[in-house]
């Protein structure tokens, strides 16, 4: 009896999910949009000098096709305008087209209303959406030590150094989740419940947005791999197979916690992985 309670306890601390309470979210949906856009700017900024050194470890390899401008002024002032109109167009896409799938940004509305957290999510909720990105990273960091031991991939490039890895592990974790989560898996949910004509989104359906998403994320991580490593069947299947883990892990936690806690489940996995971990030795 005790064993099975105590299966019972630890199945809920993985899996219990925020209350969604939909007139919450609509009540402070343009506070939540504005804080969002402000997260994903910022997000974009955190990654220049990360996609710098990248330019500069490029040149220094010899690759005359690479323009890394002289000064980071010339790079915030692009990347400030582009972020500014494309998370706009993500926060519109989650927060209002694909409002019906439920979904968006619960904690940071809750935030905004003043009402009681523990009402809307509890601390083991929060605490096993971290530990379930620190597994994830701990597995995948453990494949990469199983295949380095079967079949070494030769670098192109070396690879920034950590610091930069940490910059990037914020900016990542911010503007993926708000891309691929709140934009593009909210979007596929709703586009499906259109379709069916529901009011609300099946598992099946989430799911299936889960998945799509999460190939889409893959997909749009092998041009970064290329600055790095020959695109191979092989790299190109491991790009794929590691970012679909991820991304499907990433996805389950904004259905069950939200944007904000996927944000922060992002940026441990990516600390974990990347800083802490080191994959590519």
């Amino acid at each position: 009896m005790r064993i099975k309670k105590s299966d019972n306890q630890l199945n809920k601390f993985f899996t219990s999910s925020v209350v969604q309470n939909k007139e919450e979210k609509k009540t402070y949906r343009w506070q939540v949009g504005i804080s969002v856009l402000i997260l994903f700017i910022i997000g974009s900024l955190i990654g220049i000098p990360y996609s710098r050194e990248v330019k500069r470890l490029n040149l220094m390899a010899g690759h005359t096709d690479v323009n890394l401008n002289e000064s980071v002024i010339n790079d915030i002032i692009p990347i400030l305008i582009s972020s500014l109109i494309l998370g706009a167009i993500l926060v519109f896409i989650g927060l209002w087209v694909s409002s019906r799938a439920n979904l968006g940004a619960p904690v940071l509305a809750r935030i905004f209303s003043k009402h009681p957290m523990h009402e809307l999510i509890t601390w083991p909720s929060f605490l096993s959406s971290i530990i379930l990105a620190i597994l994830v990273a701990l597995f995948l960091l453990g494949l990469f030590e199983l295949q380095s031991e079967f079949y070494s991939i030769t670098g192109k490039v070396p690879r920034p150094s950590k610091p930069f890895y940490a910059l990037v592990s914020f900016s990542a974790g911010i503007t993926e989740e708000i891309m691929f989560r709140l934009g593009l898996m909210s979007l596929i949910i709703s586009v499906i419940q259109l379709l069916k004509k529901v009011d609300s989104p099946s598992n099946k359906t989430i799911w299936i947005g889960i998945i799509i998403s999460a190939i889409c994320f893959g997909l749009i991580h092998l041009p970064l791999s290329k600055n790095f490593v020959e695109l191979t069947p092989f790299t190109i299947g491991v790009t794929m197979i590691g970012n679909f883990i991820t991304g499907s892990t990433f996805g389950w936690i904004f259905w069950k916690r939200g944007l904000l806690v996927a944000i922060i489940s992002h940026i441990t996995f990516d600390l974990m992985f990347h800083v802490i971990g080191t994959p590519y030795a």
